[in-house]
Parts: structure tokens; C-alpha cells; sequence
């Protein structure tokens, strides 16, 4: 898929670039203006997908860092240890809440510190920390997601809003991690997102049935916009332990 529209994109900037040329003689002012407009979308695209791919490298190199730091229980080198954390830390953005905790983390340490010891500060201070906050953010989203669902109209609306509100979640969590918060993540993610957007797709067609089948009172549709919304928070909940799970 992603060679595809890379291949149509190639086709369109190939095709305006031989229709520049071809024209520039006959109209120089156009032409230099259109060119000027097409380098700015191929250098803005090119910007986007290089972000796209250094965000994807972020995340796997996060998920590897995880599996570094729980691999040091019982590492008695000092230097093995402090090497590992350093350059977990040296990947967070500077405005991240995860950047903010390796800071505490840093001014916390101490040179008697054993590698136990340190790595005991780093999970309290830096691990946990991130964790707590994330959960409260995860808490927040989901009873804004809920809240969305309940008072859409329609449920076309309701699928747009769990997607913004899906999209804003991961971008929101991924930032306390540290990450670069313009990209949406792995692919994982984007599955675990695909598959709440079926649920909730699946969800609506059900309430839509049960409200027809008591009648279209007002206390009907209450009870069909309540379960919407408990189910829209659920969803998103699902998908924040996801990337919880992801980045542990």
C-alpha cells in the first residue's frame, strides 16, 4: 500500500515537472510560480515522511530500551548500568514529562549509589512515574471519549470523534513517554485502533436495534447514547493499555 501512493505521488510530480518544462518558454511567471508551489509539497512531504519513519524508529528503540532495563535486574556493574539508563533518558524530548522525571532522576543520584540501588531510583523516579501519569491522562481521554459519544448526533459523527479523540490519545500518551508526539506509533497501535472503530461501528448497530425495538422514546434513546458512551470510554481504554503495554 505504502509503495502504491508512493507511486502515484512519483506519477503526479513527474507528470508536473515534465508540464513545467515543457511550458516555461511560453509562460515563465506561471510556470515559476507552479514550480515553486510543487517543490514546496514534495520538500513538505518529503519533511512529513522522514518524521513518520524517525517516529516509528523512536518507538522501536523505546520498546527495546524496556527490554534492556528489565534485563539489569541483578547487574552489579555501575557502568553497565548507568550507560543503559543514560541513553534511555537521552531519547526523551525535552518538553516530555518523561524528560522532566530523568531530571528528578539525575539530581537524586548519588556516586556511593550501588547498580541496585540506582536502578531501584530509576524505576520509582522515572518508570513509575511515567506510568502513574500516563494512567491519568488514559483516565481523562477515556471520559472525554465517552462524553463525545454521548452527545453525538449520529453515529457517522461518533465514528470521527472516537477516531480524533483514539488519534489525540496515543499522541498525548506517547508525549509523557517522551516520544516525538507528531507520530502516531507503531503499527500495533494502529490495529488496536482499527479493530475499536469496528467494535464501536458494530456496538452502534446494536444499540440502533435494541432503541428501535422499545420505541424511539426519549428514555430509549438516553439508554442508547449512555451505552455508546460507556463503550466509546471502554474502547479507548483498551487502546491506552495498548500503548502502556508497548512501552513499559
Amino acid at each position: 500500500l505504502g509503495l502504491g501512493v508512493l507511486s502515484i505521488i512519483g506519477f503526479f510530480v513527474f507528470d508536473a515537472y515534465t508540464t513545467l518544462t515543457a511550458s516555461v518558454a511560453e509562460h515563465p511567471i506561471a510556470s515559476t510560480a507552479l514550480a515553486a508551489l510543487l517543490s514546496g509539497f514534495v520538500a513538505c512531504f518529503s519533511y512529513l515522511s522522514f518524521r513518520e519513519w524517525r517516529g516509528y524508529k523512536q518507538i522501536n528503540k523505546a520498546i527495546d530500551d524496556g527490554q534492556t532495563i528489565a534485563s539489569l535486574t541483578g547487574e552489579d556493574s555501575i557502568e553497565t548500568v548507568d550507560k543503559v539508563l543514560k541513553r534511555h533518558g537521552s531519547r526523551f524530548t525535552s518538553s516530555s514529562y518523561a524528560a522532566h522525571c530523568f531530571a528528578i532522576y539525575q539530581k537524586q543520584l548519588h556516586n556511593d549509589m550501588s547498580a541496585k540501588e540506582r536502578l531501584g531510583l530509576y524505576h520509582d523516579t522515572v518508570l513509575n512515574a511515567v506510568q502513574q501519569k500516563a494512567q491519568k491522562v488514559l483516565n481523562k481521554e477515556s471520559i472525554t471519549a465517552g462524553s463525545l459519544a454521548f452527545i453525538s448526533p449520529n453515529n457517522l459523527i461518533q465514528t470521527f470523534a472516537v477516531m480524533w479523540i483514539s488519534f489525540r490519545t496515543i499522541r498525548r500518551m506517547a508525549k509523557i513517554y517522551g516520544l516525538r508526539p507528531g507520530t502516531i506509533g507503531n503499527w500495533k497501535l494502529l490495529g488496536v485502533l482499527a479493530q475499536n472503530i469496528a467494535a464501536q461501528g458494530v456496538f452502534d448497530l446494536a444499540t440502533d436495534e435494541v432503541a428501535n425495538q422499545i420505541g424511539g422514546s426519549l428514555s430509549a434513546k438516553f439508554m442508547e447514547n449512555s451505552a455508546e458512551a460507556v463503550a466509546a470510554g471502554a474502547l479507548n481504554v483498551r487502546l491506552g493499555k495498548a500503548l502502556m503495554k508497548l512501552l513499559k
